[in-house]
């Protein structure tokens, strides 16, 4: 057995027995200009019956997920951020049907056949989002 082959299997051997705290709770913070402007359109794009929490002025966080948030936060200057925000949908068509009812163009859907349908769109202050759907 050469070296490299020993050192990867004392590695395994002794990685195996400890692991890392998993996380419990994920939050994606997004820049906007205006807390107002944005809680308006995510509470439009996420559904009215969203969970919105508010800790601080200037700071909004909606649940997307089981413990998964957007965190809107307001700074001046804002630059869009170079994240993309992706949201896992049941139906790609049902879900953008809706959102277009509720004046948003989720853009175009894709079709990777047998792998992902999925859209690329943006917000009112330029951070990439994006729907996905998985067959």
């Amino acid at each position: 057995m050469n070296w490299l082959s020993k050192f990867s299997v004392a590695l395994v051997a002794t990685t195996s027995f400890a692991s890392a705290e998993p996380f419990r709770e994920i939050t994606v913070g997004v820049p906007v200009s205006s807390i107002a402007e944005a809680e308006t359109w995510y509470l439009n794009f996420l559904g009215a019956d969203t969970e919105i929490i508010r800790p601080f002025p200037g700071v909004v966080e909606f649940k997307v997920a089981p413990d998964t948030w957007v965190q809107l936060f307001e700074v001046e200057n804002q630059q869009p951020s170079l994240a993309v925000i992706r949201f896992l949908v049941d139906d790609m068509e049902a879900a953008q049907s809706t959102r277009f009812d509720r004046g948003i163009d989720t853009g175009k859907a894709i079709e990777v056949p047998g792998v992902v349908t999925y859209s690329e769109f943006a917000d009112p202050f330029g951070n990439a989002l994006g729907l996905y759907d998985l067959p």
